[in-house]
């Protein structure tokens, strides 16, 4: 829907016309539209084509372009210079840019809903202002679901930073009400308390945050203390302010581009996986009829791992690629481990290692699209008076859109969670006498998680309902038959919860600065266990209420 821009940019920017250069390219673009690797089954006459469309190379490109924008904003206008005016209006400008160049003169579809709720902060009365952009944002980027149901979604349309600045917009609407509340002598949780904002952006500061070119295009979101931080150091004034939990900002120049650098190589191959592997297994293969009646169940259960593994490459590139772009331009630095090791996780979206070795479904969600769970958390999780698990459910579900596919797939792991917690609470205990019986304990649960995960999330991914059935019908539904004896036959476990929660010392950085925990973000997922060994033997969360939520399969990109 996009298409390429740089004629604009590159005429206003620089003084240059390149109208011949870049209708060359264009071409050359169009050209690389049409190339496809194609699957044939000769007898099921089944062809399966996989395409890289420009909107995908354009955001692979536009993303690439931003780690070298990060490091240029380090070097041009590091926090020394003390200019915190252009550190925004560059941010802006470069995001804007980015938006143009993807998705056009669309671009008018994500500013009205960023104007559109500036207003509402700005002028609607406090008591009410979080909910009306709450429900505006959401109802905006729902909209826009609508209108594109049926359209091709392999492209890059103006929906994706929808779902980012549908985020940073309702986080800072609530973030204003929290600090009312406080002013009022409403005790808050912590978290709340923490990501509070005295007062309203100015206009430059909103925009710059909600267009910023180091999450527009794909997040993951920042809350505005933490961008407020990045954008103006630890001046003496932000520091000083009447607040419980001031956000400092953290960075090591000194490692960053050795990890910018990594994170760059795991793209490239994801990338490579994406491009050349995937093709060679298609989503809607392991549900033809003649790749069914030709090959065993536990050929096909093979396969379908394999596919779906496969198919979580792209969004492995996605998001390394987004958290290399905040790294370079200085934010995601989180501490230094007992071993002085520097760790770049506090934009990280996904833990690839812990995702493809997650003994257990609930460890697998709390490591699959980082930064959402945190926002449903801080958002939903944490405000609705009641049946608080449900209604974040419900906005989980709707954040990631309207197929009828994306519900099945969360009404169903809400019962693979359920049935992950008796089974380890009920269990695992007979599996603790030795270190070898644990040890086959966990390899029979990483297995069953890996392999039951395509089961589930196959109508997240298909969305055709005949073929949804016809793969289920074939596997005789097996995974959900002992996901409803699991719920059904084991008994409900009683949640022990501990009568002053104290957070997990292996996540917190001690007095030195140092963090022992690799994976801890101090800037915004405190809350989340990601570590096995950190849960209890009932399989709980104990210190944290985010551990009850058990539809946070959040995938960040629409299929």
């Amino acid at each position: 829907m996009g298409g390429l821009y740089p004629t604009l940019i590159s005429h206003y920017c620089f003084g240059v016309k390149w109208r011949q250069v870049t209708q060359g390219i264009e071409k050359w673009v169009g050209s690389i539209q049409h190339l496809y690797v194609i699957t044939v089954s000769a007898k099921s006459g089944l062809i399966c084509h996989s395409v890289t469309p420009s909107g995908q190379l354009n955001f692979v490109v536009a993303e690439s372009s931003g780690i070298l924008l990060g490091f240029l904003l380090r070097a041009v206008l590091p926090h020394s210079l003390n200019k915190p005016t252009w550190r925004l209006f560059y941010c802006l400008f470069w995001g804007a840019a980015f938006l143009l160049f993807l998705i056009g003169k669309s671009i008018w579809v994500v500013f009205l809903q960023i104007m559109v709720c500036y207003l509402f902060m700005k002028y609607s009365p406090q008591r009410y202002m979080h909910m009306l952009v709450f429900f505006f944002a959401i109802g905006y980027m729902l909209f826009n679901y609508f209108i594109r149901i049926n359209l091709d979604t392999s492209y890059y349309d103006e929906t994706y930073p929808l779902m980012v600045t549908t985020q940073k917009l309702t986080s800072l609407a609530f973030g204003l009400s929290d600090w009312t509340l406080m002013q009022k002598g409403k005790k808050l949780v912590p978290e709340r308390e923490k990501w509070a904002v005295r007062k309203m952006p100015g206009l430059l500061e909103f925009l710059a945050f909600t267009l910023s070119f180091q999450g527009v295009l794909a997040g993951p979101f920042c809350h505005w203390n933490l961008y407020r931080a990045f954008i103006e150091g630890n001046t003496k004034d932000r520091l000083s302010e009447d607040t419980k939990h001031p956000v400092r900002y953290e960075d090591d120049p000194s490692t960053c581009l050795r990890v910018v650098m990594t994170k760059v190589i795991a793209v490239a191959f994801w990338t490579y996986i994406t491009t050349a592997v995937k093709p060679l297994y298609p989503d809607g293969l392991d549900a033809d009829p003649y790749f069914i009646a030709s090959h065993g169940v536990f050929y096909r259960a093979f396969h379908v791992y394999l596919s779906f593994f496969f198919h979580r490459a792209k969004y492995y590139v996605t998001w390394t690629l987004a958290d290399a772009v905040y790294n370079a331009s200085g934010l995601g630095y989180v501490g230094k481990d007992e071993n002085g090791q520097a760790h770049w996780t506090g934009m990280t979206n996904v833990n690839i290692f812990k995702i493809e070795t997650a003994p257990c479904m609930k460890i697998y969600l709390d490591n699959w699209n980082i930064m959402t769970t945190h926002w449903l958390r801080h958002v939903c999780y944490t405000r609705a008076p009641f049946l608080n698990t449900f209604f974040t459910f419900v906005l989980s579900a709707l954040w990631h859109g309207v197929h009828p596919g994306y519900y099945v797939t969360f009404v169903s792991a809400s019962f693979f969670v359920q049935a992950g917690r008796k089974a380890r609470a009920h269990i695992r205990p007979l599996f603790q006498g030795s270190r070898g019986s644990r040890i086959c304990y966990d390899a029979i649960t990483t297995v069953a998680t890996q392999f039951s995960l395509p089961h589930l999330v196959f109508s997240f991914v298909v969305r055709d309902s005949q073929q949804i059935l016809r793969f289920h019908k074939s596997f005789y539904f097996g995974t959900y038959v002992v996901v409803a004896c699991l719920c059904l036959f084991l008994p409900k476990h009683n949640k022990r919860r501990p009568s002053s929660p104290q957070p997990s010392p292996s996540k917190e950085l001690s007095p030195s600065g140092k963090r022992d925990a690799v994976d801890s973000n101090q800037q915004h997922h405190e809350h989340h266990q990601h570590n096995g060994n950190n849960n209890s033997s009932s399989g709980q969360h104990e210190a944290n209420p985010a551990g009850d939520l058990p539809t946070d399969l959040n995938s960040s990109l629409k299929n």
